[in-house]
């Protein structure tokens, strides 16, 4: 709001914002036969803004167990101006079994990709658990994978250890992958099987001995993710989104086997 009082140099600015009155750069002369004019511009408030679609918002990784518990989970969460509808989305799950190989996803075995089915409130967070994840310390919406913990099935989902991509899909028309027979395209992702691994060690299993590099760590099996609160929308470049240091990730991660699960179904948001 601008009022406005004109005489020969004279000018009153006043603005109002929020019912409090601020006054500006002014100079009055009083001079007989002044006149004033007085317009009113309500201020423009920016609109809030909302991260664009669902996100990868959590997972946790695990190659040894937490006091016996394999506690690998994935957790979405809608920071999005509207409730979603999570029948639109799926959850697909890719491992890969040697540092250099590069493959296109592959969801081709129905095992490997999980429909989703709920209403996500605004602000809200929904889990996807092994089902032998520990269910007091990862609450879950639903759970999905293999019983097994034998390295057998170490390629199965929900196994997560470094070495495993999830993608989050969405309906489109014009998707590359078919999911009982529906498009869908990969909106997005932690890991991807088309982007090469490094090699650590400590694991007995040869598979287990290799990973992604996350914001600079070059050994990130056994560790609790959290994807930062200032990003915005969801992404399919994981170079980019894993960074390559703490500062250009877009991800947070605890130290080796310090699994943080106190924040599991609530959007973290470092």
């Amino acid at each position: 709001m601008v009022n406005q009082l004109s005489c020969t140099t004279n000018i009153l600015k006043i603005t109002i914002m929020k019912n409090k009155l601020y006054i500006g750069l002014f100079a009055i002369v009083f001079v007989m036969g002044c006149s004033s004019s007085i317009s009113f511009d309500e201020p423009v408030v920016p609109p809030e803004v909302g991260i664009s679609d669902l996100i990868i918002s959590e997972i946790s990784t695990g190659v040894n167990t937490d006091d016996g518990d394999r506690n690998h989970y994935v957790e979405l969460y809608n920071g999005t101006s509207a409730a979603v509808d999570l029948s639109d989305y799926a959850i697909g799950y890719h491992a890969v079994f040697d540092e250099n190989t590069l493959t296109d996803w592959d969801f081709s075995n129905e095992d490997h990709f999980l429909i989703l089915n709920a209403l996500l409130d605004v602000n809200t967070a929904y889990v996807i658990a092994s089902p032998i994840a520990n269910a007091t310390k990862v609450p879950s919406d639903i759970e999905w994978g293999t019983t097994s913990t034998s390295n057998a099935n170490a390629s199965i989902p929900l196994q997560l250890s470094g070495n495993s991509a999830i993608a989050l899909l969405k309906k489109d028309a014009d998707g590359t992958y078919t999911l009982k027979g529906t498009k869908y395209a990969i909106i997005d992702v932690f890991g991807d099987p088309n982007v090469a691994r490094i090699t650590a060690s400590g694991s007995s299993s040869s598979r287990n001995n290799f990973n992604w590099t996350v914001a600079g760590e070059t050994n990130v099996r056994n560790r609790t993710f959290w994807r930062k609160s200032d990003v915005m929308k969801p992404s399919t470049d994981w170079v980019t989104s894993k960074g390559e240091d703490p500062i250009s990730s877009e991800w947070i991660l605890t130290e080796d086997r310090a699994w943080d699960y106190s924040n599991v179904g609530k959007f973290t948001g470092f």
